[in-house]
């Protein structure tokens, strides 16, 4: 006999589980016994249960492996909800596996609100932000379900899915007879078609302007030498979206950056000016291309390569639209090489007096020297430091923007930011994930105020594991980007975007036993961001900036893409 638990185990093993993040309860008391027992997978305990699926989400964008996250029934099941959407939007694989009721105390209709203390439909809350949710009733299929909640996980377009145990299915014992094995299914790979990269060859032939739209897909197809390769061998600029951020080396001169919503200037004049894109695994977002799609279509050939069907000529029908895996397809482009001839030299030029005309130092008015404490120095300074190669993980906000636009990153699976869901409380979490995962690698969380408190309990989580990750929080005692979207939109009136008390950050570090440093002043940038990087263990560095300082340039709706606030014409 074998116990549910220990086959639970098992399985998570067999799909290369190492470290499951949780957090505590009844309901799932006899799998983190069988996981202690076993010893082979690692536990993170989180100090709120958010935290565990947000740290599984960040687990696997580092690694490219599916993270697994568990937390208890009711409660503990729906404060995982907020990190399997944000899995759910940016395309992560992910597996939350809760704990329930016992069956027979499951609800028995749709008129009896609850039964067993703390049950909770999780099944049917999470139905819209997963790929697939279910609720195990028969101890004999553990598992093939784990086994199939693994595989949807990473097939196809990534993503998050939930397994429900019940109490008494994970308390049972099974002959081994009696498991049911996984069936094995056969997925048709998506075929190109030859004619295809064909035509794309012969437009990249036949345009004087294109430019590559790097996306998350990038990223999540580890396309990233393919990328380096064609843009290189072709000389096409590489523009990035924020999910695609790391995918292609921001100190290469082909390198245009952050592109869209708080992209640079040169970067969004030179998507409108190009005659060809192609796009690879994104989708056309409205932080990306603004809210006139029709007009970004306008006197220019696009293809657009992505594995999601549906993404395809979504928000902007593509010339060319081409459904598959970015490594797979860019290999199949790159196999023909040597039918291009591709002398983009005038455009090149071109992209370059664009650089230097629209330069982000220009557009912030930045000096040569540190003259006050502005957040673009401090990040410009953290990218110096650090050589590009640090993990960088961001809340959501004006430092999440400042970050995109100043740190140079070098390295793919490096930018753990929430894209498509936007949540406060993403980064410190993400940081000790990224730590746990590549220790070898600093781990910056570069935060706000408000975002810090979001999540700031995790402190704990850092110290109790040996887990040293740098934080660095942007003091301005605002919600910075509501509060700038407020000035221009509400007369000034910052409803609610006040921070009226902030705790002092400092003595905050000292209660949980970390460092706590504080940037007040232009000369301080550099020593205290390099005594941060030099310390053994978690430090917080308060960093106080104006309140007023923005986020630009701005791509406001109603607006084509070259043309962004603050307005030039």
């Amino acid at each position: 006999m074998i116990s549910v638990s220990k086959i639970i185990i098992d399985k998570l093993k067999q799909n290369n589980c190492k470290v499951v993040f949780e957090y505590p309860g009844g309901n799932i008391a006899p799998m983190l016994d069988a996981i202690k027992l076993d010893g082979k997978i690692d536990l993170i305990v989180t100090r709120n249960d958010q935290a565990a699926s947000l740290m599984a989400d960040a687990y696997s964008r580092i690694t490219g492996e599916v993270g697994v996250c568990m937390a208890t029934v009711g409660p503990g099941a729906t404060n995982l909800v907020t990190g399997i959407a944000n899995a759910y939007y940016d395309s992560i694989p992910l597996v939350a596996i809760t704990g329930q009721v016992g069956t027979g105390s499951l609800k028995g209709s749709k008129e009896t609100r609850q039964i067993g203390f703390q049950e909770a439909d999780i099944v049917s809350i999470v139905k819209p932000v997963v790929k697939w949710a279910y609720m195990i009733t028969k101890p004999e299929e553990i598992s093939r379900v784990i086994d199939e909640a693994f595989r949807i996980a990473k097939a196809g377009r990534p993503g998050p899915v939930l397994i429900d145990i019940p109490m008494d299915v994970q308390r049972s014992m099974l002959q081994e007879m009696d498991i049911l094995e996984p069936v094995e299914i056969i997925r048709e790979k998506n075929i190109v078609s030859q004619e295809k990269i064909n035509l794309l060859i012969q437009k990249v032939n036949s345009c004087t302007k294109p430019i590559i739209i790097a996306g998350g897909g990038v990223v999540l197809s580890n396309a990233e030498n393919e990328l380096k390769t064609l843009a290189e061998k072709l000389r096409i600029p590489v523009a990035n979206t924020l999910m695609g951020l790391g995918s292609f080396d921001l100190d290469n001169k082909l390198a245009l950056g952050l592109m869209g919503g708080y992209g640079s200037r040169f970067c969004n004049k030179a998507i409108a000016e190009a005659d060809l894109i192609i796009a690879l695994g994104n989708r056309f977002d409205v932080k990306a291309i603004g809210t006139e799609a029709s007009k970004f279509q306008e006197d220019k050939f696009i293809v657009h390569i992505d594995i999601d069907k549906a993404e395809l000529n979504n928000r902007v029908r593509a010339n060319l639209a081409i459904n598959g895996d970015v490594k797979e397809v860019l290999k199949l482009v790159i196999d023909k090489l040597e039918k291009i001839n591709s002398d983009k030299r005038a455009w090149f030029g071109h992209i370059a007096q664009l650089k230097d005309e629209f330069s982000l130092e220009s557009e912030y008015n930045l000096s040569t020297e540190y003259d006050k404490v502005r957040p673009q120095y401090i990040i410009k300074e953290i990218s110096n430091l650090t050589e590009g190669n640090a993990i960088i993980t961001t809340d959501v906000g004006q430092h999440q923007m400042w970050t995109a636009q100043f740190y140079k990153y070098k390295n793919t699976r490096t930018n753990l930011t929430s894209g498509g869901l936007g949540n406060m409380g993403y980064g410190l979490p993400a940081a000790i994930a990224a730590k746990y995962a590549r220790q070898d690698m600093y781990a910056v969380n570069i935060t706000g105020d408000g975002s810090f408190q979001m999540n700031m309990q995790e402190l704990g989580t850092a110290v109790q594991y040996n887990l040293p990750v740098k934080i660095f929080i942007m003091k301005n005692n605002t919600l910075g980007m509501v509060k700038q979207f407020q000035d221009k939109t509400f007369l000034g009136k910052a409803t609610s975007t006040i921070i009226e008390y902030n705790p002092d950050f400092i003595k905050l570090a000292e209660a949980y036993g970390v460092k706590g440093l504080k940037i007040t002043k232009p000369d301080e940038i550099k020593s205290v961001i390099k005594e941060a990087l030099e310390y053994n263990g978690t430090v917080i560095v308060e960093c106080c900036i104006d309140s007023n300082e923005l986020a630009i340039p701005e791509l406001e709706g109603g607006h084509y893409i070259d043309n962004q606030y603050p307005y030039n014409n």
